[in-house]
């Protein structure tokens, strides 16, 4: 079975009204539990009740929910992406090439889990995501995420398009939020930062490339942890059919992955 990203997320918001996904709100992602050491996916081919093989998923590791798995009432459909042997520091995926069920008491959704508080910064430009759940730990030594978001640049690097004026890349990196022009006023992620006590790091520069026309509404972003090494950043961006979704994991302060959806409204 062969699932298109746009197709997909499409089809995940028509399932939200079932009991089974009934906290699922904002975005498709889920993780690993973290009651939970690891969990295993189900792997499948055309008949779905026919199990290939199982892949073992660690605490922490995320991927999208699609759909109630066909028949079943424990199972989740889920698709995810398939890493490399060799671990990279950071890895972006645009494409999910893996799918299979997973048991629905292993998971949680992102957007459900315990969530930093919101704030903005005196000049506007930086979206402020400060971990206030456990009131013992003082103010100043609380975790947060800070995005910072500024006019573009774009304009200015070096751009590659197809036939019909769409843009293919800017810098050699597929863009997001944009299709064959640039908005007047545009914006894009000019930074992000983990700022926790003993560590914290700038996302790398791949973790952001190329992400335009970010969102300035709380309603369209949010930060969850599963604990102080597990944090997930989420983001709904751009609009109509530039519309994207965005979910970055944190492990131990420092960005590991990225996974890009496009949901054009």
């Amino acid at each position: 079975m062969t699932f298109k990203i746009k197709a997909i997320y499409f089809s995940l918001f028509g399932f939200c009204s079932l009991a089974i996904i009934n906290a699922q709100k904002k975005v498709p992602f889920a993780v690993v539990k973290a009651d939970d050491r690891y969990a295993n996916v189900r792997v499948h081919k055309d008949d779905y009740r026919k199990i290939i093989d199982k892949v073992r998923m660690k605490k922490g590791d995320v991927f999208v929910y699609v759909k109630p798995a066909p028949g079943e009432t424990e199972w989740l459909w889920i698709m995810y992406p398939e890493k490399a042997e060799v671990e990279k520091p950071f890895v972006r995926y645009d494409s999910l090439n893996k799918e299979g069920m997973v048991n629905k008491d292993r998971i949680a959704f992102i957007d459900q889990l315990p969530a930093f508080t919101p704030s903005k910064s005196k000049n506007g430009k930086s979206l402020i995501f400060t971990d206030n759940n456990n009131p013992k730990i003082p103010t100043a030594q609380r975790t947060k995420v800070v995005i910072d978001i500024y006019p573009s640049n774009a304009g200015f690097r070096k751009q590659v398009k197809d036939a019909e004026g769409n843009f293919i890349t800017i810098d050699k990196i597929k863009p997001w939020g944009i299709k064959n022009e640039m908005p007047e006023g545009m914006t894009e992620i000019k930074s992000i930062r983990v700022q926790q006590p003993g560590r914290g790091s700038v996302f790398v520069r791949e973790a952001i490339k190329n992400m335009f026309q970010p969102t300035m509404n709380f309603e369209n972003i949010g930060v969850t942890s599963i604990d102080e090494d597990h944090i997930y950043l989420f983001m709904i961006n751009g609009s109509g059919e530039n519309r994207y979704t965005s979910l970055w994991a944190i492990k131990e302060g420092k960005v590991i992955s990225q996974i890009l959806l496009n949901n054009p409204e």
